[in-house]
């Protein structure tokens, strides 16, 4: 049985990559969010079954220190064969770039740079003793180009994009694989299923590419492809039927 650790399981995104492990007899999920009461709420929405191999951590995954502290709690919980980072804030807008406060230009990058480097800093050490372990990162399309008034957004998600390429550079072969997951598109989630439009990638199919990922190390999922360390998701309008 693998155990897969899912930080920001509690997420829009994080639950429906949850579901698609938890659905594998054989996986394991160590889930971490912030707070207890947010665990609380997601395993409400689970089906009884699915809550079997199911493990909680409250702590904060995107701080040096938590990250750590979470580390050593899966640690000597029995290790993990995989650690998968749902980390960072939704979409965010503050206009252009240059009426940015030097507090909210370091915030962002905070949450969705540093919090990231924090975490693949706990885990990949962990990870190493493991063979054929993989270290995965959830990054988003504005990696891929500059958006109007979230100028920030796009710098943020190309260097965490920066940031998983050279990890994978000098960790070479592994353990662990390194990679990174870029949804480029919108997602429905349990959130946004009320305004989702038909093309939008359903969080359950973010998914069903983790889990291929964690247990065969590649997917079959379309349209999708892969440039070195990175597998790109695009609109399942694109999808074939």
């Amino acid at each position: 049985m693998k155990t897969v650790l899912v930080a920001g399981a509690t997420g829009g995104v994080g639950e429906g990559v949850l579901r698609a492990l938890l659905a594998n007899d054989a996986v394991r999920v160590i889930a971490t969010s912030r707070t207890t009461e947010r665990l609380d709420e997601l395993v409400q929405q689970l089906d009884p079954q699915l809550r079997t191999n199911l493990t909680r951590l409250a702590g904060d995954a995107g701080s040096f220190a938590g990250a750590l502290e979470l580390a050593a709690r899966a640690e000597a919980l029995g290790g993990i064969d995989a650690a998968v980072a749902i980390l960072g804030r939704g979409w965010w807008t503050s206009g252009k770039l240059l009426d940015l406060a030097p507090e909210e230009w370091a915030a962002v990058l905070d949450e969705m740079l540093t919090s990231h480097f924090a975490f693949a800093r706990a885990m990949i050490p962990l990870l190493a003793t493991r063979p054929g372990s993989l270290y995965l990162s959830i990054g988003g399309g504005a990696a891929f180009a500059p958006m109007r008034d979230a100028g920030l957004m796009s710098i943020a998600a190309a260097a965490q994009l920066m940031l998983v390429r050279v990890l994978a550079r000098e960790l070479g072969a592994g353990p662990p694989r390194v990679c990174e997951l870029v949804i480029d598109g919108a997602v429905n989630t349990r959130a946004s299923e009320a305004f989702a439009q038909p093309g939008w990638i359903r969080a359950g199919d973010v998914g069903g590419v983790v889990a291929d990922l964690v247990l065969a190390g590649v997917t079959s999922w379309k349209p999708l492809r892969s440039e070195g360390p990175v597998v790109i998701m695009g609109e399942r309008r694109l999808r074939p039927d």
